[in-house]
C-alpha cells in the first residue's frame, strides 16, 4: 500500500513539474502573497476643518499629503492603495474604519497636523493602539515614520498611547479600527503653530516630501520593491516590538525629579553653565526650558538629549533682571517638573 501511495505522489509531482515547464507556470508565483492593502485616511474634511491656526485649515494639508503618499506608494509592486475619501466631505471615524474593513486593509494611516494650546510644542509624533499585536505593529510602523521625519530635521516627539475615561483607546479612529482588528496609527506630521515647524508647510514641495516620506516608511515596513527595481526593501528589518501582556497606558504623571547644579556663571558675558538632571520612571524626558525672572517668563522649549538623565547646558541671559535661574523638564506626554532655584546674586 505504501509503495502504491509513493508511486502516486511521484506521478502527481511529475505532472505538476511537466505542466510548469510547458506553460511557464512558477510554483513560487502561485504561492505569492496577496497584495498589501493600504488605506490612507486624510484627517478631517467637510465641516470638520481640523486645526485652523493657519489661514488654510488642516483638512487641506492632510488631503495634499495623502494624495502624494498614494502616488509614491503606487510606484511599488504588490500594493493596493485606497483613500477613505478624495472629496472634501464629512465622514465619521466609524465610516473610515468600516471602509478599511471593506477593502480588507492591512493597515490604516490617519494623517494629521498638530497644534498645542500653549503654542510652545514642536515636532512629530505617532499615536498607536494600546493592546496586543495592534500595539506592536503600530509601534514598529510609527518608528518608521518618525525616522523619516527626523531625517527631514523634525523633532521626534515619540510614539504614544492614550487611554480614554472608559479604559479604552481615546482616539476614535484607532478604537474603531481595533474593533475590526485593523492595525492603525495616527501620524501628526508637525506643529502648524510653532516657528520650528512652520517651514515644513510653506510650499507644495514641502508637503510633497511629507507624502513621499510617509510612503517610504510604509514601503520599508512591508518590505516592498519599486516597479522600476531601483528600490528594494525586501531585506529591510523594521523594529521588532514585543507584544505587550496587558494594555499600555500613557504616562499621566510629571517627572519625579529635576535638579539643576550651577557650574559657572559669567556676570559679564551674562550666561550660565548648568548641569541638569531629570528622572522619570514611566517615560523619556523630551524638552527643558528655563526662567531667570522667578518663573514670570520661560524660554522656548529646548531638546533634551534622549536617553540621558543628565546634560550640561549653557543659558544666555541677555536682557532683563537676573535673580534666580529655574529649569523645567518635560516628559513624553508634556508633563513638567521644576528644578531647584539657582541664586544668581
Amino acid at each position: 500500500m505504501r509503495k502504491i501511495l509513493k508511486r502516486a505522489m511521484t506521478f502527481l509531482l511529475c505532472v505538476i513539474l511537466t505542466v510548469s515547464c510547458i506553460s511557464g507556470f512558477n510554483l513560487s508565483e502561485a504561492e505569492a502573497a496577496e497584495p498589501i492593502v493600504v488605506v490612507i485616511d486624510p484627517g478631517h474634511g467637510g465641516s470638520n476643518l481640523g486645526t485652523d491656526y493657519l489661514p488654510i485649515p488642516e483638512k487641506h494639508y492632510t488631503m495634499v499629503v495623502a494624495l502624494y503618499m498614494k502616488e509614491q506608494l503606487e510606484k511599488y509592486e504588490n500594493v493596493k492603495v485606497y483613500l477613505t475619501h478624495t472629496e472634501d466631505i464629512d465622514m465619521s471615524l466609524e465610516e473610515r474604519a468600516a471602509f478599511a474593513a471593506e477593502v480588507q486593509a492591512d493597515f490604516l494611516f490617519s494623517l494629521h497636523f498638530n497644534m498645542s494650546i500653549s503654542h510652545i510644542l514642536y515636532g512629530s509624533e505617532v499615536w498607536v493602539p494600546s493592546t496586543g499585536l495592534l500595539y506592536s505593529q503600530g509601534y514598529s510602523m510609527g518608528n518608521e515614520f518618525l525616522n523619516q521625519f527626523e531625517e527631514m530635521g523634525l523633532f521626534n516627539r515619540g510614539i504614544k498611547t492614550r487611554i480614554g475615561s472608559k479604559g479604552t483607546d481615546y482616539y476614535g479612529i484607532i478604537r474603531q479600527c481595533a474593533i475590526r482588528n485593523i492595525p492603525s496609527i495616527i501620524v501628526e506630521h508637525c506643529h502648524v503653530d510653532n516657528s520650528n515647524d512652520a517651514a515644513y508647510l510653506q510650499t507644495q514641495e514641502s508637503l510633497k516630501e511629507f507624502g513621499v516620506r510617509d510612503a517610504e516608511a510604509v514601503a520599508r515596513y512591508f518590505g516592498l520593491v519599486s516597479k522600476d527595481g531601483k528600490t528594494d526593501y525586501r531585506n529591510y528589518a523594521p523594529l521588532a516590538v514585543p507584544v505587550p501582556a496587558s494594555r499600555v497606558y500613557n504616562d499621566s504623571t510629571p517627572p519625579v525629579y529635576v535638579g539643576a547644579n550651577l557650574i559657572n556663571y559669567d556676570k559679564t558675558g551674562k550666561y550660565a553653565t548648568v548641569e541638569l538632571t531629570a528622572l522619570d520612571g514611566e517615560s523619556v524626558i523630551q524638552y527643558y526650558s528655563y526662567s531667570w525672572d522667578n518663573g514670570l517668563t520661560w524660554s522656548p522649549l529646548q531638546p533634551w538629549i534622549k536617553g540621558s538623565p543628565t546634560m550640561t547646558v549653557s543659558v544666555s541671559m541677555s536682557y532683563g533682571k537676573k535673580d534666580n535661574l529655574i529649569f523645567k523638564a518635560y516628559n513624553l506626554y508634556d508633563k513638567s517638573t521644576e528644578s531647584n532655584i539657582i541664586k544668581l546674586n
